[in-house]
This record gives C-alpha cells, structure tokens and sequence, in this order.
C-alpha cells in the first residue's frame, strides 16, 4: 500500500465519521508531516475524481477546511419538525402529480415515497383543499428557467374565463393558501405587481430579453402575507395598521400562533382580553381572519374596516 493511498483511506474515514478536515490541521498530522498544502489538495482530489459529491468546502470560520454530508448529519436534520414538514410537503407534491417530474431513479423515488408514508401513520394534516390538479409539467419548467435566468414571459392567463395575453417579469414561484402563485413585475398595469394562480396560466412563451430585479419588489415578496397583497411604489409606508380586539375565550389562540406574520399583541388588558395589531396592504388581508373569529373578535381600527364588517353582519341577520 502506498503512502498516498494510506493517506486516502484515513481521509475517507475521517469523512465518513463526520469529521472536519482542514488542511492546515492536517499539516500537523503525523501521516502528512512535511507535506505541502499541494499535496494535501491532491489526496483530496482523489477522493473527488471517484466520488465527485462526497465532501463539501466549510463555508465561513477556518478556511481550507472541509466535510461530509454524513448519514448522522441527516438524521440531526431530520428532527419531529422537519419530518413533520417534509411529511407535508410530500403530501402537496403526491397529490399534484409533481413526484413524477422528480429527475430520480424509479427505485430511489419508491423508497423515499415508502420511507415517508411511514411517518404520514404518525403525522395528519387537515388544511384547506387544493388545487384539483397542477398545470402542465412544461409550464413550470419555462417558469424556472424564466426565474433563474431573470428573462421576460408572455403568458396567457385566464380571467373571468377568458384567455388574455400578459408580458411579465417573474420572479418568484409561491406557495400559500394551497395554492401555487406566480409573482411577477408588470408594465402598463393598474398594479405592477402581479399575483397569478398558476393553475390558470394557459401558455408560456420565454424572451431572449433579460430583466432586473427590483429591490423592493423583492421585499414586498418577502413580507407577503396573503395572495391579497397589493404592491405600489414606497408600499411600506402605505401600510394600514388595523388594530382588534380578542374576548378572553379566545386569547390563548392568539397567544400561541400568529395568524398573519404581522400580528402583535399591543397589550393585554386585566381581564385577559387583548388587543392585537397587524400591518396589511389593504383592509381585504384580514377581512377573512375577522369574518372567521366573529363574535369573538372586535375591530378597533381603521374606522371603514369597522364600519364595512359591521354592515355585512346586518347584511347577513337580514
């Protein structure tokens, strides 16, 4: 056995066991004594040249140092919240055809899908329905391609039933509600940003053109809270702040989980009912959460929103 091979080997080992190796430890290595960093690289190369994917440079902290993707570091991953995660996210792609499009082999697919329908005999989750059925494979291709080469779209939406041509800038694929949104720049629109289902974009055609990002486009993505959510330029000091009140019963609720990203509790009175804040882009965000919670709940502020839910309440005891 050679010297070098020796030193692959102990490499390999140290790799498997999850440990970091950094090149200037290894320097003070009895086996790479008086070797040069060169050297070192090179008996990393050979374990590269076979197994392209088997290590990893360490971002950030000691530089030159480097680290397998262990069966042990998965399983740290695979903690009760992201098996709980993937459980669901596995379900959303099994019911909307997208497994299939997964560039995997047969067998790996199968047991992955049988490793996971195991923990979904312990997992359940009760959520609004979804989509019937994704779009097309090939519209959601172009959309990544589009996306990650920043370039523009012609589409054909559907609107009210009909099909209308949009020149769009995308960038960015969203999932909320259970439903798949496209969210893209537009020109020459009442709103520049625009939010599409994707389930009703017809056709796609990609540009040769490229486009820009705009920053606060990004942000405005970002902060998104609901499909609702309506862009204009300087839309963070656009914001409308809605101020509501929760009875006691219900408090804990609020306590525990936040209904909307945005959601704060101002202060919580003596008698345990509180009042809560949340920033939208337009009263229609939180009229749904309100709709929901009555007669718990109680607007505050802004004096419309107050007036608009309560006329829909006479609306509906009429």
């Amino acid at each position: 056995m050679t010297n070098q091979t020796t030193r692959v080997l102990e490499l390999l080992k140290r790799f498997n066991d999850g440990k970091k190796v950094c090149i200037e430890a290894l320097q003070n290595d009895m086996l790479w004594e008086g070797k040069s960093v060169k050297t070192i690289r090179r008996d990393l190369d050979v374990i590269k040249e076979v197994f392209p994917n088997s290590f990893e440079l360490v971002r950030g902290g000691e530089s030159g140092c480097y680290k397998a993707i262990t069966k042990d570091a998965f399983d740290n991953f695979m903690n009760k919240d992201t098996l709980a995660l993937m459980v669901r996210a596995f379900s959303i792609v099994q019911y909307n055809e997208l497994f299939d499009s997964l560039e995997i082999d047969s067998v790996d697919k199968k047991l992955i899908e049988n490793k996971i329908n195991e923990f979904k005999n312990i997992y359940a989750f009760k959520s609004k329905p979804f989509e019937n059925k994704l779009n097309n494979k090939e519209i959601y291709s172009t959309l990544e391609k589009a996306i990650y080469r920043k370039r523009k779209l012609t589409m054909r939406y559907e609107v009210k039933g009909e099909e209308r041509p949009f020149e769009i800038k995308p960038y960015k694929i969203l999932f909320m509600n259970e439903n798949f949104y496209l969210i893209s720049e537009v020109e020459g629109q009442k709103f520049r940003v625009k939010i599409s289902r994707i389930s009703k974009i017809k056709s796609l055609i990609m540009d040769s053109e490229s486009f820009y990002h705009h920053a606060e486009i990004n942000r405005f993505i970002g902060q998104m809270q609901t499909p609702l959510a309506i862009y204009s330029e300087g839309y963070e000091e656009k914001l409308i702040k809605v101020m509501l009140e929760v009875d006691v019963s219900k408090a804990e609720h609020f306590k525990s989980k936040k209904h909307l990203a945005s959601q704060n509790i101002e202060e919580e009175k003596s008698n345990g009912k509180l009042i809560l804040s949340f920033q939208v882009t337009q009263n229609m965000e939180i009229e749904e959460l309100i709709k929901k919670w009555i007669p718990y709940i109680r607007v505050i502020e802004p004096m419309g929103l107050k007036k608009k839910i309560e006329a829909k309440l006479r609306e509906y005891l009429e």
